[in-house]
């Protein structure tokens, strides 16, 4: 494989990860196994073609054979932790190898160029957010919000902002009312559309009560459905009336940078 071609995502440090482990790494939204064993580094494809199950939650165990395998912690299927390849098969009949390298201690895994991207209106959001001079969003994506999730995602990419994944909407929101009082500025919580979204509200009103600023971006149903009852169609702007200052919901025909700085400035 040609190099040169390729985009080089940093996905950790070499102290990390101590001789003789694994452990799962992304990059991009490519999970990866990462190993370090004998010296040597090798990431491969994370997903065990059994029922991929995840390789980089295991561990490198001695076998009968007396040769170390990273074995799969769901079903102990082994692999050779430099090559992928399975006990008594080739190399390229296992696990697929990932192009990595290491520079000044930071550890690259090389992935093909993505194609060119068209800028969208989350894009545009995103980059009204940055400029405003948000740095943190803690979220939760799922489908109503993935436009808007992977405009963040590129953002994250090129150092703009810090994303954190949650478990829990609720925690998002408090997490953001933390972050606004400690610093006077509002990082956002994000949450997909209905239940995801109302599920800030206990922490809305937490930053509300002691005024800490907090942006909250939710996904909503399509236009189409507005009303009649579809499937997570909630009236939001009435939900969050009594903790927003700003609310407004984005539609196609939206002058998307003005509602965002809108969003901010007040």
């Amino acid at each position: 494989m040609d190099t040169h071609d390729l985009d080089w995502i940093r996905v950790g440090h070499i102290n990390d990860l101590p001789e003789g482990r694994v452990k799962t790494v992304t990059a991009r939204t490519t999970s990866v196994c990462l190993s370090h064993f004998d010296g040597r580094w090798a990431a491969m494809d994370n997903h065990c073609p059994h029922q991929r199950g995840p390789l980089g939650e295991g561990s490198i165990e001695k076998g009968s054979d007396g040769k170390c395998w990273i074995r799969c912690p769901w079903h102990g299927w082994d692999f050779d932790p430099l090559t992928g390849a399975p006990p008594g098969g080739h190399e390229d009949s296992g696990q697929k190898l990932y192009p990595l390298k290491i520079e000044d201690g930071e550890i690259f895994v090389g992935l093909k160029a993505e194609p060119a991207h068209e800028r969208t209106v989350t894009d545009v959001m995103t980059e009204t957010m940055v400029n405003w001079g948000v740095k943190r969003v803690f979220g939760m994506v799922g489908h109503s919000n993935l436009g808007l999730a992977d405009a963040i995602r590129r953002q994250v990419n090129r150092g703009k902002l810090g994303y954190v994944g949650i478990r829990h909407e609720g925690a998002a929101a408090f997490a953001a009312s933390a972050y606004g009082k400690l610093t006077g500025k509002p990082a956002a919580c994000l949450t997909i559309a209905g239940p995801g979204a109302t599920n800030l509200l206990t922490g809305l009103w937490d930053a509300k009560v002691d005024r800490a600023p907090v942006l909250a971006l939710t996904g909503q149903v399509q236009t189409q459905v507005f009303g009649p009852g579809a499937f997570q169609d909630i009236d939001l702007k009435s939900a969050f009336d009594a903790v927003s200052r700003f609310s407004q919901p984005v539609l196609a025909t939206s002058n998307h940078a003005e509602l965002m700085s809108l969003a901010l400035k007040t």
